[in-house]
């Protein structure tokens, strides 16, 4: 064969290798396990369901993305499509061929620097919300049904993410935190149309306000179809602007209804805040009035080493929730968040551990930070306030933190709280 003709069969081998290359599935890394769940005196997953005891998790999805083509390595693009799509993502956590005691065990060993992989498998579309018949709407919220009929709290989780994050890296952040749930919440994501580079900020998360009518109406969803109980809703980054103006837009819906009526209506027990790039004086003047009528508590995680909200702050000319400055506050302002009995916010600055996997300086520590990453989960699940979760105020305006002996105090907590996750090896039982 001549040098022309092997060069021309290795070409025709190369492109007819690069279809089948891009439609491989991409894997990414799993959340580090919460540091409570390290506890050896505690087995979170002696009260997962037996169908739930696998390495293939559900997560359900709303989307804005547009899909993208069949060769494509996601289903869905960073662009922003013509219409609210609803499904469901089968994730699969950890190596390939793990079984669900391998996953549990590797939970226990987990740490940032040694990252288990994950990936999508499969995804699901049910239909676009509006549809003629409501299909769409109608099929999630029985898929939800059929999850949360299993959980005693019948407790669902809603997740708006911030940028710079693709479809796939959605979809597997949330596939961790419904293993490290177990039977405990069902999951939700809404995954809006970015792109994964720094400067994607400039337009994305400005952009993303268009989107703020569909996340509220997927909260409604939830709360008012479906058999859930308990809604829990959290927040990331750019994301937390547009889960806070969803709910400024539904207590606006109800014009006549005092904070009972809409805690009935809608279920919503923690609106969770992380990093959020919220300007701080919105926060205290708009958002939280109507956000202390919508739930029983928010939760609002900051730091002074978060880098990501320094620059933010420095272009908008105006700190942020996740990073604030309260002397651009009022005396009136400040009143009103001390006087806020459903406002927590804690202080991660400093906490023991990584701050950051692969973003900006200090931003992510709510998926690095095991200890911070085991408040939150906490946050999820249990409504207890932050000194039964083992935090201790600190030294700002009416702020907890974590002590240095947190993985202890939290560890105590739950097993005195939960004796259903006591190690079986701790009573003489087989496990």
């Amino acid at each position: 064969m001549s040098r022309l003709s092997r060069l021309a069969t290795a070409m025709a081998l190369v492109l007819a290798t690069l279809p089948a290359s891009c439609s491989q599935t991409i894997v990414r890394r799993m959340v580090p396990t919460p540091i409570v769940m390290q506890d050896p005196r505690l087995d979170f997953s002696r009260i997962v369901a037996p169908d739930r005891r696998a390495t293939e998790v559900s997560v359900f999805f709303a989307t804005t993305r547009a899909p993208a083509p069949p060769e494509a390595p996601e289903r869905y693009t960073s662009r922003a499509g013509n219409a609210v799509r609803l499904g469901v993502a089968r994730v699969q956590l950890g190596e390939p061929g793990w079984s669900y005691d391998d996953l549990v065990q590797s939970d226990r060993t987990s740490r940032p620097e040694t990252p288990r992989p994950a990936r999508v498998v499969a995804v699901e579309e049910f239909g676009i919300v509006g549809a003629p018949g409501g299909a769409a709407e109608r099929e999630l919220v029985a898929a939800i049904d059929r999850q949360v009929e299993r959980e005693p709290d019948r407790s669902v989780v809603i997740y708006v993410p911030g940028y710079r994050a693709t479809f796939d890296q959605v979809m597997v952040l949330m596939g961790s935190w419904a293993h490290f749930l177990g039977s405990s919440s069902t999951v939700i994501a809404f995954s809006w149309p970015t792109g994964t580079r720094f400067w994607n900020y400039l337009f994305d998360c400005p952009r993303a306000r268009a989107f703020v009518p569909d996340i509220a109406r997927l909260i409604a969803l939830v709360a008012e179809q479906s058999q859930a109980r308990r809604l829990n809703l959290v927040a990331f980054s750019c994301g937390s602007p547009l889960l806070a103006e969803a709910l400024v837009q539904l207590r606006q819906a109800h014009p006549d209804e005092d904070r009972d009526a809409l805690q009935r209506h809608y279920r919503i027990a923690n609106d969770i805040f992380i990093a959020a790039d919220i300007d701080l004086q919105t926060f205290a003047r708009s958002h939280l009035p109507a956000l202390s009528d919508m739930s029983r508590r928010t939760e609002v995680y900051l730091s002074e080493d978060d880098a990501a909200l320094r620059f933010a702050g420095l272009l908008a000319r105006a700190s942020r929730l996740g990073r604030p400055r309260f002397d651009e506050l009022t005396r009136e302002d400040l009143e009103t968040l001390a006087s806020d009995e459903r406002l927590i916010t804690i202080d991660v600055t400093g906490v023991e551990g990584p701050h950051e996997l692969t973003g900006i300086r200090g931003h992510g520590y709510w998926i690095a930070n095991q200890r911070v990453s085991s408040d939150v989960l906490l946050s999820m699940v249990y409504p207890f306030d932050p000194a039964w979760r083992g935090l201790v105020h600190g030294p700002g305006p009416g702020m907890w933190t974590f002590p240095d002996d947190y993985p202890k105090r939290v560890g105590d907590a739950v097993y005195q709280e939960l004796p259903a996750i006591h190690r079986a090896a701790i009573h003489g039982e087989a496990h």
